[in-house]
């Protein structure tokens, strides 16, 4: 019964048996017009507070409080409390971390420079030297050291100056994820895909004040996402806080003890206590743990386990960092309320719908989706939600080659599960539909002919590994975004193959923290190429391509293609705001461009898989590249963070929360992988 039938007499409102009514159409009609009224006006008092108003009202709270039109919801929402404090170094680190959503701090220039004070107002002594007995010799040259230094009147060097440092990228955190076993003896890998990956510190959560619930500011390493490296470790001990020997101990009373790593091995926690730090490089360990202890690798992220510490699969909570919000470990997607049969991959959880792996799974879904109707699938909705309730590493199931009851099919891990799926995703059902969100996949992603569509939203691929779409998918709708893939293979089809703020990585290239082990995970390849006869055509909005695409047609705006692009249907598509790379073909065999240079090759942080700037333009020194996108942004993958953006309007504001007669300056941190 509709709303307004409930206003009409039951005369009236009561239909008789059989069909339908004139009157019930009409009805329907003008409720659905009574529940767009009802909704604008539920908006209009959405809109009166800025952490419920739509994006376009923004701007008008803000201007209400005097901000620029380009500040943000969160700047906005902090805008009372941070002017509250005006003039404060704490103020002024909240509120770089509010424009630039990274972690900052602040540097005062007159407590890192030797200056004389006035006689008449004497004050402690500040002596421009070097104590070589405490940590002060660990930070020379961080954001954190101590030592006085001689004025230089225009860098931070100087008692009028006040330094923003920012981090320019964020830390994430793995939760109880299986680490991987390595060829050595009851050694592992922490990363879920078995790569090395350095440990950070995960730095605590903005305060605000009065509003803060955090704990206060150390004004240490603590407060910024730093590497765990053991310059850090050591700054950070007090007395007798570090053992040393063959390997390292730290004591309870350290301040990072238990903070940046928890161990279980099968059931059982690895207390504090059992874990050394050392070196565990390819092949055998300079010094082995000794029996019932644990050495750590902090710089490799690995692991190995001495004798009698347990048996069962190796979990680690741990942190890493990320510049963008792609990937499996930056994806906030949850599972769907709205889903019509829920099945639940946990390997040790128990109840209705529950079971231990992906191919039972499969098995429960297809038996629990045959009963429903196909005629009430909902676009948006997924019929049947296969939910990896783990972090767990999980074997991928048999090829899934069937035709499904209901057309709409999703695969997801919700946030805070970080699972793997280890071996080749092999999927082709008839006629449906799949999305798969949030997990590591450990293997190729392979997309039979029999689907209808693909959608991946974040998922993290090793470069080795890619996107198979089988030769004769015509009718495919294959989308990305936000992910970390490998090359992709696919033909022409129906539809262009989609994709947004992702990196598809041809070169293979892994991170190499030591400089040890393999350069690289294969012969590098074409990021984006035919499958067997023709190239797809590719739509592509923020996308780095390491490697180079090769195409039936393209149409792109603020792409990286590093390896170059080359199309066969010029005449098709446009390419604007790219970065075109080295010409594949002479002349240039490439669609209508409209402001892609010529640019200086792009600058990356790094071109190792899992580095914390993997595929980021390097912010410092400045490149064209940084604002050469539609927006003014940068191009690439992580033109959604804005972070060069972000950064220009810190510049262009931080003397707002500066005393005075100091002179402001922000700065970027380094980068540490």
């Amino acid at each position: 019964m509709t709303t307004i039938e409930r206003w009409l007499p039951p005369a009236v409102r009561e239909a008789p048996e059989g069909a339908p009514r004139l009157l019930d159409a009409l009805l329907a009609a003008i409720d659905t017009q009574y529940d767009l009224l009802a909704a604008d006006v539920d908006a209009v008092l959405d809109d009166l507070f800025v952490e419920s108003c739509a994006d376009w009202a923004v701007p008008y709270i803000g201007a209400l409080l005097g901000l620029p039109a380009d500040a943000e919801r969160l700047e906005v929402a902090y805008a009372v409390a941070l002017r509250r404090r005006k003039g404060t170094p704490a103020a002024l680190e909240d509120f770089a971390e509010v424009v630039t959503g990274l972690p900052a701090r602040v540097v005062e220039g007159w407590q890192v420079t030797a200056w004389v004070h006035q006689l008449g107002h004497p004050a402690p002594l500040h002596p421009a030297v070097l104590d070589l007995r405490d940590a002060s010799r660990l930070r020379v040259g961080t954001p954190f050291e101590r030592t006085r230094r001689s004025v230089t009147p225009g860098g931070r060097w100087s008692p009028r100056a006040a330094t923003v440092v920012v981090w320019p990228w964020q830390v994430r955190t793995l939760v109880d994820a299986e680490a991987v076993r390595l060829p050595e003896a009851r050694r592992y890998a922490l990363h879920p895909l078995g790569a090395q990956a350095p440990l950070y510190v995960k730095p605590r959560p903005l305060r605000l004040g009065s509003e803060s619930t955090g704990a206060a500011r150390t004004g240490d390493e603590r407060d910024a996402p730093v590497r765990v490296t053991y310059r850090v470790l050591q700054a950070l001990a007090g007395p007798g806080d570090i053992g040393y020997g063959a390997n390292l101990t730290l004591a309870p009373a350290h301040p990072l003890a238990e903070s940046f790593l928890r161990l279980r091995v099968g059931v059982t926690d690895v207390p504090w206590s059992s874990l050394r730090f050392g070196s565990l490089p390819d092949g055998a360990a300079p010094a082995p743990p000794a029996a019932g202890q644990v050495l750590v690798d902090v710089v490799r992220g690995r692991v190995q386990l001495g004798t009698g510490v347990g048996t069962g699969p190796v979990r680690a909570t741990w942190h890493r960092p990320v510049a963008g919000e792609m990937g499996a470990l930056a994806c906030t997607l949850d599972a769907n309320p709205a889903a019509r049969v829920v099945v639940t991959v946990d390997p040790d959880g128990a109840g209705p719908g529950v079971v231990g792996t992906l191919a039972q799974a499969f098995v429960t879904a297809r038996a629990l989706s045959a009963a429903l109707d196909p005629a009430a699938s909902t676009p948006g909705v997924p019929d049947v939600e296969i939910r990896l309730l783990t972090s767990d590493r999980l074997a991928a199931p048999p090829a899934q080659a069937f035709t499904p009851d209901v057309p709409r099919w999703r695969i997801v891990a919700p946030p805070m599960m970080t699972p793997t799926i280890v071996g080749d995703l092999d999927l082709d059902l008839e006629g449906a539909c799949v999305w798969l969100d949030g997990f590591f996949l450990a293997g190729a992603l392979k997309l039979g002919a029999g689907l209808r569509g693909a959608t991946l939203d974040g998922l993290t691929q090793h470069p080795r590994d890619g996107v198979d779409v089988a030769p004769d998918a015509w009718s495919l709708e294959l989308s990305a975004t936000r992910c970390l893939l490998g090359r992709i293979r696919a033909d022409l089809a129906a539809f262009p193959v989609a994709l947004t703020d992702c990196v598809v990585d041809g070169r293979r290239n892994l991170l190499r923290p030591c400089g040890d082990g393999a350069a690289t995970s294969g012969p590098a390849t074409d990021a984006v190429t035919r499958a067997s006869r023709f190239g797809p055509a590719l739509v592509a909005s923020g996308v780095t391509f390491a490697g180079a695409v090769r195409a039936e047609s393209a149409d792109a705006e603020d792409c990286v293609f590093a390896g170059g692009v080359e199309v066969v249907q010029q005449q098709e598509g446009c390419l604007r705001h790219c970065y075109l790379g080295p010409s594949l073909s002479t002349p240039p065999r490439h669609p209508m461009t409209y402001r892609c240079g010529p640019f200086a090759p792009p600058t990356f942080v790094s071109d190792g898989f899992e580095a914390a700037g993997y595929y980021a333009l390097a912010l410092d020194p400045p490149q064209p590249l940084l604002n050469a996108a539609s927006d003014g942004g940068e191009v690439g993958a992580y033109h959604h963070v804005r972070r060069a953006a972000r950064l220009r309007r810190l510049r262009q504001r931080v003397d707002e929360f500066v005393p005075l007669g100091l002179r402001s300056a922000v700065a970027v941190a380094p980068w540490e992988e």
